[in-house]
């Protein structure tokens, strides 16, 4: 792939839609119909994850001439557990085609992703794909489309029937059919049976297209039927400006629709020159970050899309986020791990670098005047796991290679939780941890293993106590002497520790007081009850003894600690468990089997509050020990259309019934 093509004539296009709806088959059709990709299957899918597992898992890049336009595709994965990587894509592209399985009907997995283009006002086009299915439908999915989306929405193709029937695609904007005869395109007249369903859809359309512009609603309303010439200039209007949103036909694996898609990517999709939010060409270069890989021949690469100016080979440009300088080195254009060096491209176009050091996805890189981008988060991950090297070996290279595979998969999360010690790693699901750390040790020779999760319970004060420590060994030679008594009682929640003297008479030198209190802290922190920290409660020294000779900082370290574990034990200790705070949003029609569910996990229903159309949010407070399966299984009970949010709120005390399994485990570990 050359350079040399002019921001007028590049489109950028998404692929977006649900796992397994054919959105890479559709990229790699798109390739094989250049005549720069020959072949088919894995071109994109080059991960080995991805070969095992027979769908997408990360972000493809492809990249094709067609009738001298250059396309850059970006083929998302559509997996819930994947889904991070669609995101960052949708700030580098100019369009997004949602891929929609004819059999399997709309999904409504990706209602958020639609409303993530529609937030960045990214037009939107629709491919009805897998039209010879022997269970796709047409009609119904045109109108179930239309429910969900509402009437911009309107058919462009029909298919010349479906199933093994799939012969054609029927254009109803220019009443033309194109059919593939023996192996042939051929366009032919609409056959005389789709006559009259063609003229439907070609209503359906005219009424969306008009909707478009003021002048020729008021004439097809009078009567006056815009001619063709008009309502494609229209058309192509409504498209650019995300007010109108076409569904085409195709079948990838048949070759049936493809290159209509081409040509409709070319014809009716804006340009980056059409963009008017995006910068000029005539500004200072700037490049916005779609994805970072790892690649293990070259090492990182850096997919960058082009904001302003003309990249070249030896630019230095700023790292917005750091302030770092940064000399970008061979550009290449990029088609699955095909890597064809290019020389300066612009504004616009979509390009691989190699070996930039630190620039992560969502950067912004320019060498002038900071750039503001406009971009949408992907959706925080929730479902928690603890990892830990499978050998003394992988310790030392862990926290590398997280970082780096972090890096190269933006939506998972790594970072060591205080209370227990443990590296959690933060996900969509358990096939989204499986990957990274599959990826992980393929690529840089780590092995990780997941580990039980700790949970970070707490215990507190049941009542007052005192108790006594006594550390004394005198048998010959220089001793050890300390003996303190303390008093103790619990504090509000959360509200920490108090220490105070209250010896008199000089029982213990002033010296030794602030050991007597480091080893309460110390005794505290180790716990007593089960090993979980002490949290809430005040300790009063109000007596003790020392030796002259044989007393010393450690002795009496020692003594505070017998002594505060003495006095917990007469208190009496209870067991306190992290509540977390969760908003889960799901369809309306959901929000009573969800509800049950979190009751079920001795939540607490705070309340509900409408979400927006047809979705309702469920505010509750859940123990957190409840939750370590609940993000895969709200998936499964909503058809992964559950969002959920979820935070520390507070400590609570834990029932005594699962207290004491929780103590009897920790005493058996311990």
């Amino acid at each position: 792939m050359g350079d040399g093509v002019p921001t007028e004539r590049i489109r950028n296009v998404v692929l977006l839609g649900h796992g397994g709806v054919g959105k890479t088959s559709l990229a790699e059709g798109l390739l094989a119909a250049s005549g720069e990709g020959a072949k088919r299957g894995g071109v994109l899918d080059v991960e080995p994850e991805e070969r095992e597992r027979g769908h997408s898992l990360g972000l493809g890049v492809g990249t094709v001439r067609w009738r001298d336009h250059k396309l850059n595709i970006l083929d998302t994965p559509g997996s819930p557990d994947a889904v991070g990587d669609a995101y960052p894509a949708l700030t580098a592209a100019d369009a997004a085609i949602f891929v929609i399985d004819a059999a399997a009907g709309v999904q409504p997995q990706h209602d958020e992703l639609w409303d993530a283009c529609a937030r960045l006002g990214l037009p939107r086009v629709v491919v009805l794909n897998k039209l010879d299915k022997y269970n796709a439908a047409y009609q119904a999915n045109i109108d179930a489309l239309q429910e969900r989306y509402g009437k911009p929405l309107a058919p462009v193709h029909m298919p010349m029937g479906v199933g093994t029937e799939f012969t054609g695609v029927i254009d109803l904007l220019h009443a033309t059919a194109v059919q593939r005869v023996e192996g042939l395109r051929t366009q032919v007249p609409v056959p005389a049976e789709r006559n009259e369903q063609a003229g439907r859809n070609r209503e359906l359309l005219v009424e969306a297209i008009v909707e478009q512009d003021d002048d020729l609603l008021v004439r097809y309303l009078d009567g006056d039927v815009p001619e063709t010439g008009e309502l494609a200039r229209c058309f192509a209007q409504g498209v650019a400006s995300g007010g109108f949103f076409p569904v085409l036909c195709a079948s990838a694996a048949e070759d049936i629709g493809v290159r209509l898609l081409a040509d409709f990517i070319v014809e009716e999709c804006p340009s980056p020159a059409d963009r008017a939010a995006r910068i000029g060409a005539d500004s200072p270069t700037a490049a916005y970050v779609a994805k970072t890989l790892s690649d293990p021949y070259v090492g990182r690469i850096t997919v960058l899309r082009v904001l302003a100016g003309r990249l070249s080979g030896d630019d230095v440009l700023a790292v917005q986020r750091t302030g770092d300088r940064i000399r970008v080195r061979q550009l290449f254009s990029l088609t699955g791990r095909e890597q064809t060096p290019v020389g300066a491209v612009p504004a616009g176009d979509i390009v691989a670098v190699a070996k930039l050091e630190n620039v992560a996805t969502g950067d912004v890189l320019s060498a002038g005047p900071p750039v503001s981008v406009e971009t949408i988060a992907a959706p925080e991950p929730f479902h928690r796991v603890a990892v830990e090297p499978a050998t003394a070996g992988d310790e030392e290279k862990l926290s590398t290679a997280l970082a780096r595979t972090a890096e190269e998969d933006p939506s998972l999360r790594v970072e060591r939780e205080d209370e227990t010690g443990q590296l959690i790693v933060r996900a969509y699901g358990p096939l989204h941890v499986a990957v990274a750390l599959a990826r992980m040790e393929r690529k840089f020779g780590v092995r990780v293993r997941e580990a039980p999760l700790r949970i970070p319970y707490r215990e507190t004060l049941k009542g007052p106590g005192s108790g006594v420590g006594k550390h004394v060994k005198q048998s010959g030679g220089h001793g050890q002497y300390g003996i303190a008594q303390v008093e103790v009682e619990p504090l509000p929640r959360d509200s920490g520790f108090a220490f105070e003297d209250r010896i008199v008479g000089g029982v213990i030198p002033r010296q030794f007081i602030s050991s007597v209190e480091k080893g309460v802290v110390e005794a505290m922190a180790q716990g007593v009850l089960a090993g979980f920290p002490v949290v809430d409660a005040r300790v009063r020294l109000v007596d003790g003894k020392h030796h002259s000779v044989d007393s010393s900082d450690m002795a009496f370290q020692v003594a505070g600690a017998l002594a505060f574990r003495a006095a917990a034990q007469d208190a009496g200790l209870s067991l306190l468990e992290p509540i977390m705070e969760l908003e889960v949003t799901i369809p309306d029609e959901l929000t009573g089997d969800v509800m049950g569910d979190l009751s079920a996990r001795r939540g607490r229903i705070q309340g509900t509050e409408a979400a927006g159309p047809g979705h309702t949010t469920v505010r509750a407070l859940v123990p957190q020990s409840e939750l370590t399966s609940f993000v895969p299984e709200l998936r499964s009970l909503t058809s992964g259309t559950g969002q959920v949010m979820m935070r520390y709120d507070h400590h609570d005390e834990c029932p005594e019934h699962l207290a004491k399994a929780v103590v009897a485990q920790a005493t058996e570990q311990g």
